[in-house]
């Protein structure tokens, strides 16, 4: 009863911590305040079987079942010939049914095979003979398809009885009322109060306490009950000319699995032939007659009209699809192309390919297999292959169809979705002082020398690249590693030359992710160690880091510039290892000479062109001097006036010149269909081979830091992961394939 009851909660889709309704509420408590009478139950372990003699001992078991559970019950049965014949329960088990709906009957044999694995399992156990071993049912069906052939049920019976019978003998089956069944009790449930007074449960019915036991079994009449279906499977075998299998090619997936099906088919029909050839290699003339066979017998399911007509000798219906082609059938009765290249010089395929409609399975077949040949090639490849012999009716869309559905040729032919160009964040077109708004990036390994000397030996070092975002004025520092903590001591160098940074962008490597997390603690721990304007300025003092979606270089375009301009001095520069301190003074030249380019196109005037070292130095550092100064009689005042003005021109001229020349947008012009959540795509992986994808699924979207929609959630397996547009493919095929 309790089985019972979980399998309702089961059916409720009660949870765990869920209140139940009333009416199993009422039968909880029931079966709980019953559970108290389990301590009135005592079984006696001892049965008897000590000192008889093994003749004396009989097993029995009965089965029964409802439509709610079913169960089994094994008893010993010990007749003695001095004392009264004594029973007693040795085992029990049930289940419950199926949550399928399953017939009684079914039920019934379910019931029956669990008494069988409870008999094997006790007889076994006590060392009893199979021929004292009884088993019991008050079920007609389940005996007449136990003594029936196991072959002619339905799989469900079929299986069970043949392990029923491996595990008892059907012999040794017998019938039993309904109401001398004690298994009766386990199917349908019975109250432990009233368990511990049913006598029949404990030792088994009245009758098996006699000295005889009247065995029954009812006539065993045929059921049609579950008997399989029988289906008669024919060959059609047509004999003209030749044998013509008639065939269903929607059976096959690629054409050498059908002409090779055909080709075994011949021989087992021609046995006397190939009587010593079966098992031998299959020969192209075999290959051949099979597909010409099926080439026929596509024609004839397409073209049959025409054939008819062109066996008659008369011409063919001027309404027929292949009414241009001058059709003819050749000496192996295959329709071909008459059409007017008779006498050029070509192979007899090329002038007279045989035609085959776009509707027959054959044709797919025969593309696929143009496809494969190939080498998953276009449609004029295709094309050309399959011209060489065949000529399909509106082959070119049919070729073009087959080339879209095909996943290999999806995924290599797939390219990158690039949405419009966004428009420029607002620290890249205000002005402001240099580097208080910076990107930063690595670039690297290169090898430095440890010490001077012979012999000495290398190790790597890596560049810190700081790109100012209004001005592009670059500030590079040498390191170590890629640690963070080596990035901060970076960063604070810069800090102390350039000024304080409010915001600096970066991408999502370790060790910038490492960086923000220890400078927001020290920032954190400075305000608890100081009080007052102190602590207030400290707090908001900290620099605002922002990190640009993962795996989007796209987003840090700036920065990258950068790295690409430093990599080009150092390639003409170095020709040797250098030092560590050889190395710095090598990169403070470059970064001068990158803070001298000029940030717009030069004009034939003869205004100096305006760099970012003008907003640093006021101009730029790689430049000839001009006039020294040092003597000439100008106040303080007027000289920070002066140096004012120049800065206040340097900034107009930025607005002028270098900002209008960033209106345009130079790649990425046309705007894209956005994917939607739920659209199967292809991921782009840097790390991959060629030719390698990982397919996802997008999950969810987010705008990215430009305002456009083009950062994407995608789950790859297990991995949920946000990805860039313009590192996501469209999938061109449908998806449901």
């Amino acid at each position: 009863m309790a089985k019972i009851l979980i399998q309702r909660l089961w059916l409720e889709k009660v949870d765990w911590d869920e209140a139940l309704n009333s009416t199993l509420t009422e039968k909880w408590f029931t079966i709980r305040s019953d559970l108290e009478n389990v301590n009135d139950i005592s079984i006696n372990r001892w049965m008897g079987t000590l000192g008889s003699n093994k003749d004396c001992v009989e097993i029995h078991g009965f089965s029964d079942a409802s439509m709610q559970a079913y169960g089994a019950v094994v008893y010993c049965r010990i007749t003695h010939p001095d004392n009264p014949i004594k029973t007693s329960i040795i085992a029990a088990r049930t289940k419950v049914a199926n949550l399928k709906t399953i017939s009684l009957p079914r039920l019934e044999l379910c019931g029956a095979l669990l008494l069988s694995r409870l008999l094997k399992q006790v007889g076994q156990a006590m060392r009893i003979p199979a021929s004292q071993i009884y088993a019991w049912t008050d079920s007609s069906i389940v005996i007449s398809w136990l003594a029936g052939d196991s072959n002619k049920w339905k799989p469900f019976v079929a299986n069970r009885v043949v392990e029923i019978t491996s595990n008892v003998n059907s012999n040794q089956w017998y019938h039993v009322q309904s109401q001398d069944n004690p298994a009766d009790v386990a199917s349908r449930g019975m109250l432990v109060a009233n368990l511990k007074k049913c006598d029949m449960w404990w030792n088994g019915p009245q009758w098996l306490q006699h000295s005889k036991i009247q065995f029954t079994r009812p006539n065993v009449l045929p059921t049609d009950l579950e008997v399989k279906k029988k289906t008669l499977q024919t060959l059609i075998v047509t004999n003209n000319e030749e044998n013509k299998l008639t065939m269903q090619f929607n059976d096959f997936d690629t054409l050498t699995s059908l002409l090779r099906t055909i080709t075994y088919c011949r021989r087992f029909l021609k046995q006397k032939l190939f009587k010593d050839n079966l098992d031998k290699i299959i020969t192209t003339e075999e290959l051949e007659l099979s597909l010409q066979t099926c080439i026929k017998r596509a024609q004839e399911e397409e073209f049959n009209e025409e054939i008819e007509s062109i066996k008659r000798k008369k011409r063919v219906k001027k309404t027929s699809k292949i009414k241009s082609l001058d059709p003819y059938l050749d000496e192996h009765g295959v329709l071909r192309v008459g059409g007017r290249l008779r006498n050029a010089d070509l192979t007899e395929n090329s002038k007279h390919p045989i035609i085959l409609g776009r509707n027959s399975k054959l044709t797919s077949l025969i593309v696929a297999e143009a496809h494969t040949k190939t080498l998953h090639g276009g449609t004029q490849l295709m094309l050309t292959y399959l011209r060489s012999k065949y000529w399909i009716l509106r082959a070119k869309a049919l070729v073009k169809n087959y080339v879209h559905r095909c996943l290999i040729c999806a995924k290599l032919n797939a390219k990158i979705r690039t949405q419009v160009m966004g428009d420029l964040p607002s620290v890249r077109v205000k002005p402001a002082r240099a580097f208080l708004n910076s990107g930063v990036d690595f670039a690297g390994p290169f090898n430095v020398l440890m010490n001077k000397g012979r012999g000495a030996k290398t190790t790597k070092a890596y560049i810190a690249i700081f790109v100012c975002m209004s001005t592009k004025a670059i500030h590079l520092e040498l390191v170590g590693d890629l640690s963070s903590s080596a990035f901060i001591g970076a960063f604070k160098r810069f800090c102390a030359r350039r000024g304080k940074c409010t915001n600096i962008w970066s991408d999502q490597g370790r060790n910038f992710v490492g960086a923000n997390k220890e400078l927001s603690e020290a920032w954190k721990e400075a305000q608890l160690q100081f009080d007052g304007e102190v602590s207030e300025m400290l707090a908001n003092d900290g620099t605002q880091w922002h990190f640009i979606p993962a795996y989007s270089p796209t987003f840090g375009g700036l920065w990258e510039a950068g790295v690409k301009s430093i990599k080009y001095n150092l390639k003409r520069v170095l020709s040797t290892n250098l030092t560590f301190e050889e190395m710095t003074t090598v990169l403070c030249e470059i970064e001068a000479c990158l803070n001298s380019r000029p940030l717009c196109p030069m004009d034939d005037d003869s205004m100096q062109p305006l760099t970012p070292g003008h907003f640093l130095i006021a101009e730029a550092p790689v430049t000839v001097p001009d006039v020294n100064l040092k003597t000439a009689k100008v106040s303080n005042l007027t000289r920070w006036q002066y140096t004012q003005r120049l800065l206040n021109d340097f900034w107009s001229r930025w607005q002028k010149e270098y900002l209008t020349r960033l209106q345009q947008r130079p790649k990425w012009l046309k705007r894209e269909k956005e994917f939607k959540v739920g659209d199967i795509v292809l991921i782009k992986q840097d790390s991959l081979p060629p030719g390698k994808w990982f397919m996802g699924r997008i999950t969810d979207k987010h705008p990215g830091p430009d305002g456009f929609t083009r950062v994407y959630s995608v789950k790859s397996g297990t991995t949920i992961t946000k990805r860039s547009v313009t590192k996501l493919c469209a999938l061109p095929v449908d998806t449901s394939d």
